[in-house]
């Protein structure tokens, strides 16, 4: 189960990077992650920071039917072509994802030997709190 949340969190990732691009702060993005091989879909919150020259670190973080994940991704590319990947609980995902500026909402799509789908995230508010750390990163 910790490797969808890790997938999904790979997935939104890219995304949530994508819509930082400038920014020296930390842009946050909550949305809906949906599985199409097996139905585990959930919500999540995804912290992004723009670390410079097209690279990124995202935060992915929230509770999945009654168990909190946090996990910090790397990822690269530029803002509108963001691609990653990842080991999580032991399986591979690779993810592609974009930012939409004109809807304020990022979007893509993960694939991995475990699960794979799609996200759907939109910017939260300037000034929204990032969740409590819980020590996972």
């Amino acid at each position: 189960m910790k490797s969808l949340l890790w997938g999904a969190a790979v997935a939104i990732g890219a995304a949530a990077l994508s819509a930082s691009v400038g920014m020296a702060e930390d842009s946050v993005y909550e949305g809906t992650w949906h599985t199409t091989n097996r139905k585990l879909d959930g919500t999540m919150t995804c912290a992004v920071k723009d670390l410079g020259e097209g690279k990124w670190n995202g935060r992915f973080y929230g509770v999945w039917q009654g168990v909190p994940f946090d996990y910090t991704v790397p990822f690269s590319g530029a803002a509108e072509k963001l691609q990653g990947q990842a080991t999580i609980d032991g399986a591979d995902y690779i993810w592609s994802g974009s930012f939409h500026s004109d809807e304020g909402r990022f979007k893509g799509q993960f694939g991995g030997n475990r699960y794979s789908g799609y996200f759907d995230l939109a910017k939260k508010q300037p000034g929204a709190a990032t969740g409590p750390s819980n020590g996972r990163r």
